[in-house]
């Protein structure tokens, strides 16, 4: 099999993703993207996070070295992973409740208020607990999605075993288009490189702000070559392929 499918994302999203970040490791596993490096003042850690909110947080729970490590890669928010052929599989951290808007979508965000979500028109197509087959998968995904900024999110199986789902905050309608963007160019590198592992579609469900639906998407790898080699754009993309 031909190298990690990390070099191949790596080298195809750094150069129009790229954007100088400084992130922190901290001892559980969970990274925190950062505008720049942390001032420690006493025992804390101050530093402003993407959005430019300051925060602050225990110094002792920051993983100094690994924080180290990721920086000097020089690779952004990015994961270095050593993608296919691993013994076992890389664990996928659980945020902890001080950075739980970072890599997931929070519980009840999507519940219906009112009538601020209206109903699903597929009502397969949406999150449920069941993990996807290959955690691998969710990991590519994942890098596909930060590369883009995009960091509220939530993935798993989809509705058939072979399916993966993928739950995305989107702010509007250009980070609408940034994550289909995202997710059809990490499935394309997929399918290209790693095929007998790539899921045999991806269901994708955009949700606003307020947890009302932005778009909702069954696509195909043939779909996300389209749109990843540029033969669609985003905006043809989108009316092609959303169901409602």
């Amino acid at each position: 099999m031909k190298r990690t499918l990390l070099v191949v994302v790596l080298l195809l999203l750094t150069a129009s993703w790229a954007q100088a970040v400084y992130v922190i490791v901290l001892r559980n596993g969970t990274r925190i993207v950062a505008k720049e490096k942390f001032e420690v003042k006493g025992s804390s850690a101050i530093f402003r996070n993407k959005v430019g909110t300051l925060i602050s947080i225990p110094v002792s729970q920051i993983d100094m070295a690994a924080t180290q490590k990721v920086n000097a890669q020089n690779l952004g928010d990015a994961i270095a992973l050593d993608w296919v052929d691993a013994a076992k599989p890389t664990p996928i951290p659980s945020p902890t409740p001080s950075v739980a808007s970072l890599g997931r979508i929070r519980d009840g965000l999507a519940a219906p208020e009112a009538d601020a979500a209206k109903p699903t028109p597929t009502p397969g197509i949406t999150f449920r607990e069941a993990p996807f087959r290959d955690p691998k998968i969710e990991l590519a995904f994942t890098e596909g999605l930060e590369r883009s900024h995009l960091y509220l999110y939530r993935m798993g199986q989809g509705t058939a075993p072979s399916y993966f789902f993928i739950e995305v905050q989107v702010n509007g309608q250009p980070e609408v288009l940034k994550a289909l963007e995202a997710i059809a160019l990490t499935y394309h590198l997929l399918a290209q490189q790693a095929p007998e592992r790539a899921p045999e579609r991806v269901e994708v469900q955009m949700l606003n702000e307020s947890g009302k639906e932005a778009g909702l998407f069954r696509i195909a790898a043939s779909d996300a070559s389209e749109l990843a080699t540029g033969k669609v754009t985003t905006e043809e993309f989108f009316l092609k392929h959303v169901i409602f």
